[in-house]
């Protein structure tokens, strides 16, 4: 299992998730630690009304190999986690792919890949 051992962001706070890689400025989101519900991590198209909670659509999602509804950002045990939703592309976790439907811890600083889009987690301290 990847990522075990130390125990993963609290689920309390900000979060925020850059992107990696894209050139030219830093895009940066900022949103709350998930609670029940979690956030789905997906890109948005003409032919469906779904819309994930966290949109990368407009960062060249579809080219980089991201699903409509890629992956998740959970609370589980306390702290959050990621869940790959079976995307087609696979979503990696500092390097090593993650088994659909299972969540894995996430830390301030791992990084997220999903498909070939690039993203760094980490906890917002103290804004």
């Amino acid at each position: 299992m990847v990522n075990t051992g130390r125990p993963g962001i609290p689920a309390t706070g900000m979060l925020e998730m850059e992107i990696l890689g894209d050139g030219g400025d830093q895009v940066r989101f900022q949103f709350s630690a998930p609670s029940v519900e979690g956030y789905i991590i997906g890109r948005s198209d003409n032919k469906s009304s779904y819309t994930p909670d966290i949109d990368l659509t407009a960062h060249n999602a579809l080219q980089k190999g991201l699903s409509r509804r890629h992956a998740a950002l959970v609370r589980y045990q306390g702290s959050v986690h990621v869940l790959d939703l079976s995307s087609v592309n696979g979503t990696f976790l500092n390097g090593q792919r993650l088994a659909p439907d299972v969540p894995y811890p996430v830390r301030s600083g791992d990084k997220l890949r999903l498909g070939n889009f690039n993203l760094q987690m980490s906890r917002v301290e103290g804004r």
